[in-house]
């Protein structure tokens, strides 16, 4: 059964296009690093769940399992970003907690790319953590246009923003680990939070 399972995915991968398929060692592997951490992933497994050999993935990504890792977590920030809706057609009050329901929807999971995304933000790799740090910055970008209508917002607004969604990001962690289970009051909470933090900034 399991040597059909194989070769069935060798087909699929070898009828695919080259794009495709490297599109597809990164999913996986995106699944596998948030599963197991850098350290539990070897190369094989991909390998074998993609249906191709080791060496197919050292030709998309020569750097090795390290590439294909930081493509892994280049993949979850992006995705994570895109999530924020910072369009015209709804109000503020419509956006802010649709917003924060949609990061809470990956934080409290927490979902694959959550998990990457903020091991990344912890990590000591410089190049992993960039890819983190400009995930938070295009939500803060997303904030600014929200409530101030330009994506680029004055020093002290920034750095506001910029802290209100690591308040986000750390409040859902302790709500998770301690099972608190009240997702409308850390939302109300984190909403209160936002636009306390809006008004003291107006003030100054």
């Amino acid at each position: 059964m399991l040597g059909s399972m194989a070769v069935a995915k060798a087909q699929r991968a070898s009828r695919s296009d080259p794009e495709a398929r490297r599109d597809q060692m990164i999913d996986v592997a995106l699944v596998a690093f948030a599963d197991r951490g850098y350290p539990g992933v070897e190369l094989k497994e991909i390998a074998s769940e993609v249906g191709v050999t080791p060496n197919l993935i050292h030709h998309y990504f020569p750097g090795g399992k390290s590439e294909l890792h930081l493509e892994a977590v280049k993949r979850a920030c992006a995705q994570l970003a895109e999530i924020h809706d910072s369009s015209a057609e709804a109000t503020v009050g419509d956006k802010m907690p649709t917003n924060i329901s949609r990061y809470l929807d990956e934080a409290l999971v927490p979902t694959d790319r959550w998990k990457l995304y903020t091991r990344s933000l912890r990590s000591a790799d410089d190049d992993l953590r960039a890819y983190a740090i400009a995930t938070r910055q295009a939500v803060v970008e997303g904030m600014a246009l929200n409530h101030l209508g330009i994506a680029n917002p004055p020093p002290a607004v920034r750095a506001l923003f910029f802290g209100l969604f690591g308040f986000l990001e750390d409040a859902a962690e302790e709500w998770r680990i301690e099972s608190i289970g009240d997702r409308e009051k850390l939302e109300n909470l984190i909403m209160t939070v936002i636009l306390a933090g809006l008004a003291a900034t107006a003030a100054e």
